[in-house]
């Protein structure tokens, strides 16, 4: 059983908030401090913004249709995503072909990143003499920072 100490978590965007929770929490359950919760790259699966086109189905806002990545995940990830099994244009070892999942898949970089969300945590946690301070993190996809007082 995984113990998180009280904490707050606050992330602000409309579509993928759930996953972009889901994510944080994931990392703080594995150890990262606030700041590297928030630092990590993130996915979004069909943000469905109306003015991006699926390159699949040409429809544009195709809820479902897209997985956006951040900076950070590996072209081999991103390449295992976009794979059809049958596809002749895929270019991956064949270790890894049973894995291929046919999805459309984008890279955004700068503040194209803004879609993934943005979040601020507070922790309490037991420092190593026992006492009680805060552990603060603020998203860089943001403006924002965590500062304490003195």
């Amino acid at each position: 059983m995984y113990f998180i100490p009280p904490q707050a978590l606050s992330r602000v965007i409309i579509l993928p908030k759930p996953q972009g929770h889901v994510q944080v929490l994931l990392n703080m359950l594995r150890g990262f401090t606030p700041q590297a919760a928030l630092d990590a790259p993130r996915f979004c699966i069909s943000a469905g913004t109306p003015d991006v086109e699926s390159s699949t189905t040409g429809a544009a806002g195709d809820v479902n249709s897209e997985v956006y990545l951040e900076d950070g995940f590996s072209k081999e990830t991103a390449d295992t995503l976009r794979c059809e099994f049958s596809s002749r244009s895929c270019f991956i070892e064949k270790a890894h072909l049973s894995q291929a999942m046919g999805h459309d898949v984008r890279f955004v970089s700068g503040f194209s990143r803004g879609m993934m969300g943005r979040g601020q945590i507070i922790q309490k946690i037991n420092d190593q003499s026992g006492r009680f301070v805060w552990a603060a993190g603020s998203d860089p996809r943001a403006d924002g920072h965590a500062a304490g007082q003195i």
